[in-house]
């Protein structure tokens, strides 16, 4: 089957040479027409003959043609109009179940949440004799809830309490505000409240009212590690005789929440497939191979691999160190650190609870906060990629690369050819997480400070920001210091890790640089959680609270074993 995608926003008719016509070969015969433009571009897919000329001859990289050998038109679920991008299956929920949904960014999950919960209308009758055709004649008499995946629609002028109330009683608002540690925001407006706040309102706001389905797309953005947990643990509860669908691209939770997991693969923008069911540890490990056993299907060239090489905490030669200093802010947020030292070739990964200094750690190496107590003057080139990533500019990609230098290597792997067209104001959060990245390691600089990285990023593209980090500190001989919430970035890359402990939003501190495998146990015996490593994958999983595995490794002392 053959799929002619065209991508609206990069076709641009009138300053181009109509290069797909002028060159189609289909358009050469008199008989026949493959490419109109009026106003943009559109092709007949009955008539073309999958040369693929016009792909390579738009300027503006605005087609594809796909050959689609393993679905036919019948497999077809959802199209967004004439050369639009097209979703191939669904998946199938199951009561008193949390299905995962696993994917690059682009690829239909969204998609498909909305059409499971109704709000895209589908020609249901093709699922005749079907658990699908029981699960759609039964969604009409099902009551459904749906935590959508972006909440800047939400950061409004009104009070916390007096939306949630239109979701339920007050009393239900109160214990699961508790639950899921919100209690302290409910007397503020949502206007006010930080990203891992509005989150955590929006989930309590899709639980309230005892709802048959529930989806959660992307549930865990902004949350810290405990947090990502006590969420699981909540939806865990809330799932149990109901029904529950999940989009998220943190792997280490995803497989600790989900029973079964739906693989999503596909052209990025263009179309979208749908694996059969999987158990959740078959799933994800089938994903990072980059091949679908049962379906007898390669999705990727490449597998997706764990590096747990490690330097020690302190190798490398040393370039500068940092006092202890203390923070003090007029909001009463207060924060010290004790001393430490920065040697080359390094990975520092920096973790720990939001709202305990982790970014206010960062901003006071980079030079942007004075110190209360303890001068700071480290006399390095640093290059900063703050957490928050705000822009209205109106340069383009293309004039920011050629002015900051960055080069072809960087601008391949984090993909940035496809940008160089579009306006910083227009970029998605992944583009511009993207392309922060790249602009923050594209500097010639002695540390790097690169806050939340893994932010807006599917899978491949957190492995691939992690990967090229720990390559570029390798080759230029660099320290970075990275702050995530996302572990399994963070054990890809960091060589050792800086804990911060405290209240959030009232203390913080920051432990000493210690050795990967000291920092995260001591992490994880915080949380009361063990990780061990997949015998098929290499990646780090969480055992079951009491588990057999879970109880032996914290008899050894041993929260982590890599």
């Amino acid at each position: 089957m053959k799929l002619a995608i065209v991508h609206k926003e990069k076709c641009k008719p009138t300053v181009c040479g109509h290069e797909c016509k002028k060159y189609c070969p289909v358009e050469k015969k008199e008989y026949d027409s493959c490419v109109t433009v009026d106003p943009k571009c559109a092709i007949d897919e009955n008539t073309c003959v999958g040369c693929a000329i016009c792909v390579k001859r738009c300027p503006f990289g605005a087609i594809d043609i796909i050959n689609l050998p393993s679905v036919s038109e019948e497999d077809l679920i959802y199209r967004y109009g004439d050369n639009g991008f097209a979703l191939y299956g669904l998946p199938t929920p199951k009561e008193g179940s949390i299905l995962g949904l696993l994917g690059r960014n682009g690829i239909g999950k969204s998609t498909a949440v909305k059409i499971l919960a109704g709000t895209e209308e589908i020609d249901v009758s093709r699922f005749k004799g079907t658990e699908l055709q029981t699960y759609f004649d039964n969604l009409k008499d099902k009551k459904i809830s749906y935590k959508p995946q972006n909440l800047s629609s939400l950061a409004i002028d009104v009070g916390v309490m007096e939306l949630l109330k239109k979701r339920g009683s007050k009393k239900d608002i109160e214990k699961l505000a508790e639950r899921l540690g919100v209690t302290q925001v409910l007397g503020n407006k949502m206007n006010k409240l930080s990203g891992g706040e509005l989150q955590r309102v929006a989930i309590l706001a899709a639980s309230l009212g005892d709802a048959d389905v529930y989806f959660f797309d992307e549930p865990l953005a902004f949350l810290d590690i405990g947090e990502r947990l006590r969420v699981s643990d909540f939806l865990k509860e809330i799932a149990k005789e109901k029904t529950l669908i999940v989009v998220e691209h943190d792997l280490l939770i995803l497989d600790y929440l989900t029973d079964y997991l739906n693989v999503f693969f596909g052209g990025q923008g263009a179309f979208g497939t749908v694996s059969g069911v999987k158990s959740s540890k078959v799933g994800v490990n089938a994903y990072l191979n980059g091949f679908l056993k049962e379906e007898n299907l390669r999705i990727r060239d490449k597998p997706l691999s764990f590096n747990f090489t490690k330097n020690p905490a302190m190798s490398g030669a040393k370039i500068a160190e940092w006092p202890a200093f203390d923070l003090k802010f007029e909001s009463g947020f207060e924060f010290k650190t004790e001393a430490g030292e920065i040697h080359q070739n390094h990975v520092v990964g920096v973790l720990g609870k939001n709202g305990t200094g982790k970014t206010t750690f960062v901003r006071a190496l980079a030079g942007e906060i004075e110190t209360t107590n303890g001068k700071l003057d480290l006399d390095l080139e640093i290059s900063y990629k703050p957490q928050y990533l705000f822009t209205d500019s109106d340069e383009t990609v293309r004039d920011i690369m050629f002015r900051e230098k960055i080069n072809k290597k960087l601008a391949s792997t984090f993909n940035l050819g496809v940008l160089v067209g579009k306006k910083l104001s227009a970029l998605s959060g992944g583009e511009l997480q993207r392309f922060s990245v790249a602009r923050c390691l594209a500097k010639d600089a002695d540390v790097y400070l690169i806050d939340e990285p893994s932010a807006y990023l599917d899978v491949e593209e957190r492995i691939v920001v992690a990967k090229a980090i720990k390559e570029i500190m390798i080759e230029r001989e660099k320290t970075a210091f990275v702050v995530d919430h996302d572990l399994l970035l963070v054990s890809y890359l960091a060589d050792s890790i800086i804990n911060f402990w405290g209240e959030s939003g009232v203390r913080g501190e920051a432990s000493s640089i210690v050795d990967f495998e000291t920092g995260i146990s001591s992490l994880l015996e915080s949380l009361d959680i063990t990780l061990r490593k997949d015998k098929d994958s290499g990646r780090p999983r969480i055992n079951k609270l009491g588990s057999v595995k879970d109880r032996e490794q914290k008899a050894k002392g041993k929260w982590a074993v890599f």
